[in-house]
């Protein structure tokens, strides 16, 4: 009986040691995993946005993915050559499909993955992206992404502007027909982003080409003053530098129209 209860504490005894040297290992990968990210991070504050998704995809995780797959998409739209975005393109979705096979549910990859179609689409033609359904593409995506994250304002911005670019491309009657594509929905979505992050330039700027979009008249006021709140927030970051220099770009685009339409009433 001795020998037995002998056995016994030693089993128990290596079970115990065994789960503590499998959590000490799991805390350990996560904390390098963590670590990884905030290198990552880095290297995207820096504007370093592929050297971000390679940082990011070896940390590895439905973050990891979708944080490579934003870095990814960003050098798409900002910087990438006509004959690399295909290549781009697909990296991206492969990233967050490796994403999704972990958290299918995750709201920020759903909403990555929309916007990569979506900026992909903007490359290929109407004609193409609506042969190809990219429009209801991205519509299911960030529907999910809302239904997982009904409070992150990136996904109302991006359920607003897509609204708001099917109205413009072809027309509030098609736009609404065919895709249920509707202009107070723009509105509503571009305004309860900006409740849910009043602060992101990424954001106002967004939502200023969002409502621009809809209509130059109606809401150019309301334009030209997200832009002046742009602006008039100092840039931390690369990203931040881009959308301050579009901001201004646009801001000054606004004016020089303004002076047309004034010279245009005093003749």
């Amino acid at each position: 009986m001795f020998y037995q209860a002998k056995i016994w504490d030693y089993r128990c005894l290596s079970r115990y040691v065994g789960c503590l040297l499998l959590l000490t290992a799991r805390a350990l990968c996560e904390a390098s995993s963590v670590s990884t990210l905030q290198e990552a991070q880095v290297a995207y504050d820096e504007g370093r946005y592929l050297d971000a998704a390679a940082i990011a995809e070896d940390a590895g995780g439905a973050k990891g993915f979708t944080f490579a797959a934003s870095s990814v998409i960003t050098h798409f739209v900002y910087y990438a050559d006509k004959g690399e975005r295909t290549e781009l393109y697909q990296r991206a979705l492969q990233l967050t499909e490796r994403s999704l096979e972990i958290d299918s549910k995750n709201s920020r990859t759903h909403y990555e993955l929309a916007r990569a179609v979506g900026e992909y689409a903007l490359t290929i033609g109407r004609i193409r992206a609506m042969s190809e359904g990219v429009a209801e593409r991205i519509k299911e995506h960030l529907e999910i992404a809302l239904s997982a994250g009904a409070n992150s304002a990136m996904v109302h911005h991006g359920m607003g502007r897509w609204h708001a670019h099917l109205i413009e491309k072809i027309g509030p009657f098609l736009a609404g027909s065919l895709f249920g594509a509707k202009k107070k929905e723009a509105v509503f979505h571009l305004d309860r982003a900006l409740e849910l992050d009043p602060q992101g330039i990424d954001i106002m700027y967004g939502s200023a080409i969002g409502f621009l979009t809809l209509d130059k008249r109606e809401y150019r006021d309301k334009a030209k003053g997200l832009l002046k709140n742009v602006i008039n927030i100092p840039a931390r970051h690369a990203y931040q530098t881009i959308i301050h220099q579009r901001a201004m770009q646009l801001m000054k685009e606004l004016n020089a129209s303004d002076d047309q339409d004034d010279s245009l009433q005093n003749r």
